[in-house]
């Protein structure tokens, strides 16, 4: 449904670790970047970790859901000229009107913290937020990393999120 605020999750067949490594990495970040320019969708914020992307995103009106997701899968995997592939089913959420783009993100943004791959006095290359004022938690960065104590706040958005509440 255009206009509408959307968080996904998309994950290797079989949960494979093989976005861990910078290339792929660099092109999932710069993939989400050609769905935005094309105008299919406004970006949020999206992170890439080595089994699975997240994003947060806006759906323009140009084409459905589906066809963006399907765009998106495609031009990540160069085409299929990569040796990975997508799990067939992603998972998709419509954010209502009451909630909170910002716990989203902020999800986004501390699930490689929160998964322990980077240190918390380290930035997470593999981030993406085109318009960070967008997203009011990334005022109170820190060279951009986060504060320790958003360790225990992530932990209670995580269970909302994944609660469906």
């Amino acid at each position: 449904m255009p206009s509408t605020r959307y968080f996904l999750t998309l994950c290797t067949q079989g949960r494979e670790p093989v976005l861990a490594e910078p290339e792929p990495a660099e092109r999932l970040v710069a993939t989400w970047r050609t769905l935005q320019e094309a105008g299919d969708l406004t970006l949020l914020a999206a992170t890439v970790m080595p089994d699975h992307v997240h994003a947060l995103f806006i759906l323009e009106d140009r084409l459905p859901l589906e066809r963006v997701m399907a765009k998106y899968k495609t031009l990540a995997r160069d085409h299929g000229r990569v040796n990975w592939r997508w799990q067939q089913n992603g998972y998709e959420h419509r954010l209502r009107e009451d909630e909170d783009s910002g716990d989203y993100g902020f999800y986004i943004f501390m699930n490689p913290y929160r998964a322990g791959l980077i240190s918390m006095s380290s930035p997470w290359p593999w981030w993406l937020c085109p318009e960070p004022s967008r997203l009011a938690f990334l005022a109170n960065l820190n060279e951009g990393c986060p504060p320790r104590e958003w360790l225990e706040r992530v932990e209670r958005i995580a269970s909302r999120i994944v609660s469906g509440e």
